[in-house]
């Protein structure tokens, strides 16, 4: 009796590791299928099945498999491929069964959609915190491996851009000489920071010896929550560099980098023009982190802009890993930029036209900001952000000493972002992680559908949820 139990106990595993195969096999099959859908419905058999074998067996890692055999049938529409192998049998093969054959197909349509996905992507100071930022940058990483490779090797198939945003959004500082920039601060914007009006803040930069860190500041109302183009004509369309101004050198202010030269109160001898000449001082602030200058804040890494799928996604994953965590919560500069990028207006006009048939526009949008947006600053004593100070009230109720109410006014400034998206057929998927006890309703409600928005209050969790999104836009590019 001990022969055939003996026997039956191997044959199970022997069908253990088969169904095992055909798993693998199906996974390659399905891969390959969607790889095919994006060449042209032009493209010879003989090119289809020359392809599909290189690519389903590169997908193949399952030693225990024996010769493939691999069968494209393209039809009106759609295209399907099937492929058959074996795996060879150990303790089965003395019943005679030597080899037990396994296979799979999928069927898919041709020409799937297109993607043009923005990461917007939280890069405040708390994302230092319990392994956050890492976890996020593998977590990102595996969604664009997974979507670079169903994408197969059609360049249009899949675009990606990332926007790592804090208190501002860092767009790179090869951008000083474009268009789109204005280095004097329009006066639609509001109330300056300088004594006088029309100051240009790259000759400032140019006078202390200084580079501008790329960092830039949010248009005025109501630009701050529009795609509209910039335009010369209209200075209020512009972009304005960041620039933290000089703070008093007495009076407990965070940023004083030079000697005020003048006498007055606070903003008098902080918007004196006259004092930004030669060089700042160095080091760090030990309460905000920041380094000393007009950069000040603007240390995360520049945004890449949306970019083809050749080389395997490699820039998007190389931005990825640049990330740094560091600066405040303002996430309605994060998705403009993340929309910029996604737009076919300027300043980068990279995108396709909207509701462009066969394209869909993407944003995932990551925070572990608690209450969604904060400005962590007062009339005086303050961090400079991307909104400026909030004695200049460049957005509507941020003039308050109630942090509640800045939240509130940040929080009603993306409100207004996510729906304007929205109408432009743009698909947002939110995440919010680590954090417990405060309800995400402007997130749950900035996502196109309740289903898109993931909380993941637990760290560990976070690379599972990008792995649904990221068959979810597979789904999506199949049956749209």
């Amino acid at each position: 009796m001990i022969v055939p139990l003996a026997v039956a106990v191997g044959a199970s595993i022997d069908v253990g590791r088969a169904v095992s195969a055909r798993n693998d096999l199906q996974d390659a099959v399905d891969s390959t299928a969607l790889a095919l859908a994006h060449l042209p419905n032009s493209t010879p058999l003989a090119t289809l099945q020359s392809d599909a074998t290189t690519w389903l067996s590169a997908e193949l890692s399952n030693k225990d498999l024996g010769p493939l055999t691999v069968t494209v049938t393209p039809t009106t529409g759609q295209i399907s491929v099937s492929a058959s192998s074996n795996v060879a049998t150990t303790i089965a093969a003395v019943t005679g069964v030597s080899r037990i054959p396994i296979s799979a197909s999928s069927t898919v349509k041709w020409g799937l959609s297109h993607v043009e996905l923005a990461l917007v992507l939280d890069n405040t100071g708390s994302m230092a915190q319990n392994n956050k930022l890492p976890t996020l940058i593998s977590a990102a990483t595996s969604l664009v491996d997974t979507l670079s490779t169903s994408a197969g090797t059609d360049p249009a198939a899949l675009k990606i851009s990332v926007v790592p945003f804090s208190m501002t959004v860092n767009v790179g500082s090869a951008y000083q000489s474009a268009g789109w920039m204005s280095g004097a601060m329009p006066t639609a914007y509001g109330a300056d920071i300088f004594n006088t009006t029309g100051v240009d803040r790259f000759a400032l930069f140019s006078q202390m010896n200084q580079t501008w860190g790329g960092c830039v500041e949010s248009r005025p109302a109501p630009y701050d929550v529009q795609d509209t183009a910039p335009d010369s004509s209209n200075p209020a369309t512009l972009f304005t560099p960041y620039f933290a101004p000089d703070e008093p050198d007495t009076g407990g202010f965070y940023n004083n980098y030079l000697t005020d030269g003048t006498s007055g109160g606070w903003q008098q001898r902080q918007g004196a023009v006259a004092k930004y000449s030669g060089s700042p001082k160095t080091g760090t602030n030990s309460s905000t982190g920041y380094a000393y200058g007009p950069n000040a804040g603007c240390a995360l890494t520049s945004l890449l802009r949306l970019t083809d799928n050749t080389n395997q996604m490699a820039e998007v994953k190389a931005k990825l890993n640049q990330m740094i965590a560091v600066g405040d919560t303002n996430i309605p500069m994060g998705l403009m930029w993340g929309w910029h990028t996604l737009s076919p207006n300027a300043p980068f006009a990279d995108a396709t036209a909207y509701n462009t048939q066969g394209v869909m526009k993407i944003v995932v949008l990551l925070t572990d900001g608690w209450d969604q947006n904060t400005v962590n600053s007062d009339s005086d004593t303050s961090f400079y952000s991307g909104d400026g100070y909030v004695w200049q009230n460049r957005v509507s109720g941020l003039n308050t000493t109630s942090q509640t109410s800045r939240n509130a006014a940040l929080d009603a400034r993306m409100t207004a972002v996510c729906n304007n998206m929205k109408a432009d057929n743009i698909i947002i998927y939110t995440v919010r992680i680590d954090v417990t006890g405060v309800a995400p309703t402007v997130l749950q409600n900035c996502a196109t559908n309740a289903a898109d928005f993931f909380d993941v209050p637990n760290v560990p969790d976070l690379p599972g949820v990008f792995a649904n999104i990221a068959g979810d836009i597979s789904q999506l590019r199949i049956s749209r």
